[in-house]
C-alpha cells in the first residue's frame, strides 16, 4: 500500500526580529551562490529520471536537457533507492569535477494528486524537546534512510576530501531537509539546497535545522503554492533561509542573482508566503524544467478531486490566515542561521 505523504502551534526561539531581517529581505545573491542554485536544481530535476532503473556506475542523464551541466561533469550513480510503501526515491552520485557527493531525493510524479490529498498530522522527533515533524515525510525518510546513508558513507570513504550536498524538489526537498538534519546530527557535514519544498515540521524542528552548520538554502518561485504547505496555522514552520525568485512568469527559468529576494526567519511572509493562489506551473520551473523528465503520473487513489477553482480558494484562504497570523504576532522570533 501507499501512505499519504502530505499526511499539526506557534512560533518561538532564539533572537527577536530586528532591522537586520528587513535588510536581508531586500538583498540579492552573488553570481557564485546563484550558480550553485542553478547546478543543484539540475540534480533535483535529474532525480525524476535517474532514481529508478539505474545501476551503480551509470552516468546521470536527462533526455530533455534538464541537467546538462551535471551531464557535462560526467556525474555517476553510486546507488539508487526506492520506498515500497511511500513511493519516495532518490540517488547518491559522485561528481569528480566538483569533488562532491550529491544525494538527490525525487519529488512526486503526480503533483496535483500529492497536493489534493492533504493530511497534516505530525509525529514526535528526537532532535529537541517538543520537536515534531510531518508524519508522512518522516515515514518516507525512514524507508530509504539505511540505503541512502550507506551510499553516502561509501561515496565519502572512497573519495576523501569530497563534500556532501543534499538536494531535492517539492517532496524531494522535504525529504532532503529531513535527511540532512539526521545526517548532520550524526556527524556528516552537508549543505542542503531545496526547490519548492513544503514545510517539514514545527518551530522546534525549524529552529534546529536552521542552526545546524552547513547551510539550509531554500529556493521558492513567485507564487508556487507548495512552499505554503502545510500552513503555519496548523503548526508548521520553514527552516533555513528563503531565496525567492520574485519576478517573471510561472514558466520562466532564466534568473540572475538580482532577481532573488532573501527572507530569513521561520515564519516570514515577506517572500513566497506573502502570495496567494494556486499556480502549479510556478512549482515546476526552478531554473530548469524541474520535473521535465518525470515518468507518467500515477494516481494513488480514485476519490473525486477538487477543481482548480476549489483548490485556489482553499490555498488563498490558508495563505491569508498565515499572513494574518504573522502580521498580528507581536512576539514572533527568528533564529540565527549558521
Amino acid at each position: 500500500m501507499r501512505v499519504a505523504l502530505f499526511s499539526l502551534v506557534a512560533a518561538a526561539a532564539a533572537s527577536p526580529i530586528a532591522n537586520d531581517g528587513a535588510l536581508l529581505e531586500s538583498r540579492s545573491v552573488d553570481n557564485n551562490f546563484m550558480n550553485n542554485f542553478k547546478f543543484y536544481a539540475q540534480h533535483a530535476a535529474a532525480a525524476y529520471c535517474n532514481a529508478e532503473g539505474r545501476s551503480p556506475g551509470n552516468a546521470i542523464s536527462c533526455a530533455g536537457g534538464e541537467c546538462n551541466d551535471v551531464m557535462r561533469n560526467s556525474a555517476t550513480i553510486i546507488n539508487t533507492f526506492q520506498g515500497a510503501n511511500t513511493g519516495i526515491a532518490g540517488y547518491v552520485s559522485v561528481d569528480r569535477t566538483r569533488r562532491e557527493i550529491v544525494f538527490a531525493a525525487r519529488g512526486s510524479n503526480n503533483l496535483r494528486n500529492f497536493i489534493t490529498n492533504l493530511v497534516f498530522t505530525q509525529r514526535d522527533c528526537d532532535f529537541a524537546p517538543g520537536c515534531k515533524v510531518h508524519d508522512g515525510f518522516a515515514s518516507a525518510w525512514d524507508e530509504i534512510s539505511g540505503a541512502a546513508t550507506a551510499a553516502i558513507r561509501s561515496g565519502l570513504q572512497a573519495n576523501p576530501g569530497y563534500r556532501l550536498v543534499i538536494t531535492g524538489h517539492s517532496l524531494g526537498g522535504a525529504i532532503g531537509t529531513l535527511a540532512g538534519a539526521y545526517l548532520r546530527r550524526s556527524g556528516y557535514q552537508a549543505s542542503i539546497y531545496t526547490f519548492g519544498a513544503p514545510r517539514i515540521g514545527n518551530e522546534v524542528f525549524a529552529n534546529f535545522a536552521s542552526r545546524q552548520r552547513g547551510g539550509l538554502y531554500r529556493m521558492t518561485h513567485i507564487d508556487d503554492p507548495v512552499p505554503r504547505l502545510p500552513p503555519m496555522i496548523f503548526g508548521y514552520r520553514h527552516g533555513g533561509t528563503e531565496y525567492w525568485l520574485s519576478n517573471g512568469e510561472a514558466e520562466q527559468i532564466n534568473y540572475q542573482g538580482t532577481d532573488v529576494k532573501v527572507c530569513p526567519g521561520i515564519d516570514s511572509v515577506g517572500c513566497n508566503a506573502g502570495t496567494v493562489g494556486f499556480d502549479l506551473p510556478a512549482h515546476l520551473h526552478y531554473l530548469t524544467k524541474t520535473a521535465g523528465c518525470a515518468p507518467p503520473a500515477t494516481k494513488w487513489k480514485r476519490d473525486p478531486e477538487p477543481s482548480d477553482e476549489e483548490l485556489e480558494e482553499r490555498f488563498t484562504k490558508w495563505s491569508k490566515q498565515d499572513q494574518e497570523l504573522v502580521n498580528n504576532c507581536y512576539y514572533c522570533y527568528t533564529v540565527e542561521v549558521v
